[in-house]
């Protein structure tokens, strides 16, 4: 059955490669992904083959193991042989993880890697947040030079945003400390209920003020991008070329996410923005 109704040019703004894998999680032994993980360039080459997308920006799976997301870095360097392929490696400014974090900053520039992933829900709990005040002396060299390393080589950095640690709440002091200059692309606009219900307004806010960020509809509530869009019409028009789609894959499944932009009240003109030519102008056409 042909989901893609309407023939849209498609750009997966942010999905992954690597196995997550089973394990125990929640008193259970769990593989909530298998048959759909992304785990070599021919499965990558046929995934985007079935589903029609024009261009992909992968990203490593990760887990609970750091060891895990940045040793699936080398997959999407890999990848990047691939027509339509482009990448984002995964960082993390935790002190334990700044050999790996050098070693993956050191590979830059490539002209396909055009992203950094950092996830906060990777962090410990409790411990460190975006908030700069939770950061210790090594925390704060690390993301500093990840945030530098960014602006030096034009890279968007991907930050997750979801509960806890990711919590959009969170962000605010980054933002006001260290948002300027730098292209960030909130993944999941808050997630939940009610982290959307935070991020809309505070987006819309941020580009008011300049900011160069952008955000991806992932793993959204239905209602979530249909409120985005309806705001930044009545608030914000440019911000309409800041909007993203992406599947996530495999934690989003890619007809679904797709549905959620196509059965928006909104004009063919700002879906097919959304679909495919904010993320070609961003990560392609820089």
């Amino acid at each position: 059955m042909n989901f893609n109704v309407n023939n849209r040019k498609i750009f997966d703004a942010h999905s992954h490669v690597g196995k997550f894998g089973p394990r125990t999680m929640k008193h259970n032994v769990i593989d909530p992904f298998k048959g759909r993980e992304i785990n070599s360039l021919e499965e990558l080459e046929a995934y985007k083959k079935r589903l029609g997308i024009y261009f992909m920006l992968i990203t490593p799976n990760y887990a609970p193991e750091q060891e895990l997301a940045f040793g699936y870095n080398d997959l999407v360097l890999e990848a990047l042989s691939l027509e339509g392929i482009y990448g984002a490696l995964w960082v993390s400014p935790l002190p334990e993880n700044k050999e790996m974090n050098d070693k993956v900053l050191n590979l830059l520039p490539h002209d396909k890697i055009v992203a950094l992933k950092i996830s906060p829900d990777s962090w410990p709990k409790g411990k460190y947040t975006p908030r700069p005040s939770t950061w210790d002396a090594l925390f704060k060299e690390n993301m500093i030079k990840i945030l530098e390393t960014a602006k030096k080589y034009n890279l968007v950095i991907h930050m997750h945003t979801g509960s806890n640690n990711s919590g959009i709440y969170q962000y605010m002091p980054f933002v006001e400390e260290y948002g300027r200059g730098v292209k960030i692309h909130f993944v999941h606009m808050g997630s939940s209920a009610g982290g959307h219900m935070m991020f809309v307004p505070l987006f819309i806010k941020w580009l008011q003020e300049g900011y160069d960020f952008y955000c991806d509809t992932s793993m959204c509530k239905g209602f979530g991008p249909n409120w985005l869009v309806q705001e930044l019409l009545e608030h914000y028009p440019s911000g309409l070329d800041r909007v993203l789609f992406a599947s996530d894959n495999p934690w989003g499944l890619f007809e679904s996410e797709f549905w959620r932009i196509e059965a928006m009240n909104c004009t063919n003109e700002i879906k097919d923005k959304i679909f495919y030519s904010n993320a070609l102008k961003l990560y392609i056409n820089r």
